[in-house]
């Protein structure tokens, strides 16, 4: 249920009569911080939007702890429970749904679990970007779906306080590039249904580089060329409030 991870190997455990998810760090992970952080910056920079890196190497991995998970839940973002924070492992909270991306997939059939799954990830991201905050890495497989299909957002080393315009962007850009391989039914009512879960708490669309970045990200996310192309060249769904 939990997706592989290239900053972390995740295991799940029983310690103490309780169900956890154990993170380790990997030995290349400050390696991908840095090297997405340098990405970032020149990505930026080609849309002629300079913008500061997000977190990396131990700064990323203070974002895990209590402080971090205090502000999101002041934002109305939640995050798993921790139990344990050291330098190389996370031990957080088990939440029994599984990942965003997996709940899409096998809730295809759903329109209703669907529709509400991705208006609930919109809304998350539009309270943290009125306050003043962004994921930066916000695919659907950060999102993790409890018992009664609410969400939780899990992975928070590239949280970071800015009101950059690229930066929101890269947020709303990176979820739909995350879900652009599913069927073309489907990926256009997940990004309408996190459109309107965005408009309902940001009070305003979507930031305006959002499609061409979604396009960039796409290329390294999709494992259906075919089927993200079909969604790009289609076209997005155009707001109606």
């Amino acid at each position: 249920m939990y997706f592989v991870n290239w900053q972390r190997d995740i295991s799940i455990q029983k310690i103490d009569g309780r169900m956890v998810v154990i993170k380790r760090n990997k030995a290349t992970k400050s390696f991908h911080e840095y090297l997405l952080a340098t990405t970032y910056c020149l990505v930026s920079m080609m849309c002629i939007h300079p913008s500061a890196p997000p977190p990396a190497g131990k700064f990323a991995s203070s974002n895990e702890g209590s402080s971090m998970r205090n502000n999101l839940k002041n934002l109305g973002v939640p995050t798993p429970i921790l139990f344990s924070l050291t330098e190389d492992t996370i031990i957080e909270e088990f939440i029994e749904g599984g990942n965003l991306y997996t709940a899409f997939s096998d809730k295809l059939k759903n329109k209703n679990i669907l529709s509400y799954l991705a208006f609930q990830a919109g809304c998350l991201t539009g309270r943290l970007h009125n306050g003043g905050y962004v994921f930066t890495d916000n695919k659907s497989q950060n999102y993790l779906v409890k018992f009664d299909n609410t969400l939780v957002r899990t992975d928070l080393a590239f949280v970071h306080k800015t009101n950059s315009a690229f930066a929101q962007s890269m947020d709303i850009a990176s979820f739909l590039a995350s879900v652009i391989d599913l069927d073309i039914a489907n990926y256009k009512l997940i990004e309408q249904r996190f459109r309107d879960g965005y408009v309902s708490e940001a009070n305003r669309d979507f930031p305006y580089l959002w499609i061409l970045l979604r396009n960039i990200i796409s290329l390294g996310f999709a494992a259906d060329q075919s089927t993200m192309l079909q969604n790009i060249t289609k076209g997005s769904t155009s707001y109606k409030k």
